[in-house]
């Protein structure tokens, strides 16, 4: 899978335990209407200039949980977001990608526990500031990911590209396999409530 080639170097990928009306709901999408397509259909709606709002589409993946992906937007990353998605108790994961990094987003019970860094496979921050004890920060220490100052992967994260060590982080946190064909949709969603674009949401969708 490789989410670069899929969506170039600005996307979003956030994997929340609530079904996809809530999900797109706490992630500001009030409005949300299907779509179908190809995911190249779905890049090409996510790159429509919004006026620089954000644009949310998502899908219901095995397990009770929902897959949401935007383009060159970052709402699921943001910590607020993510304290809303966990705030009962479960888990979220949230990855963003810029030219510069991919950083991934962890949250659980309605806090936010660190950052991995996909790019190197270790925990980001000040020394000390991760809680290693916490089970979730626990459960991908036990695949490798470091969260010492050696910021040395070992282990499975230890030998896995980018894109690879997502998958790993995602399959850890929720029991989720993320495929291509995940990202293949039938996909819902609408713009966030930050989007002040005029134009509309979606490209015409083709004929069925």
């Amino acid at each position: 899978m490789d989410l670069d080639e899929m969506f170039g170097e600005g996307w979003c990928l956030t994997l929340a335990p609530h079904p996809l009306t809530e999900t797109l709901r706490l992630m500001g999408v009030t409005d949300p209407a299907p779509r179908t397509g190809s995911p190249g259909r779905a890049a090409d709606a996510l790159r429509q200039p919004r006026g620089g709002g954000g644009f949310v589409l998502g899908r219901d993946v095995p397990g009770g949980w929902t897959l949401a992906l935007e383009g060159d937007s970052w709402i699921g990353s943001d910590d607020d977001v993510l304290r809303a998605l966990t705030a009962d108790g479960g888990t979220a994961l949230s990855a963003y990608r810029d030219p510069d990094t991919r950083t991934a987003t962890l949250a659980h019970d309605g806090a936010v526990l660190g950052r991995l860094e996909l790019s190197g496979g270790y925990f980001g921050g000040p020394s000390g500031s991760v809680d290693t004890a916490h089970p979730v920060v626990a459960s991908l220490i036990a695949v490798g990911f470091d969260a010492s100052d050696d910021c040395e992967p070992t282990g499975e994260a230890g030998t896995e590209e980018p894109d690879g060590r997502l998958v790993l982080a995602v399959r850890v946190l929720t029991g989720v396999t993320l495929t291509a064909a995940d990202l293949e949709g039938p996909w819902t969603g609408g713009p966030s409530r930050t989007a002040t674009a005029s134009g509309p949401p979606w490209p015409e969708s083709p004929a069925q």
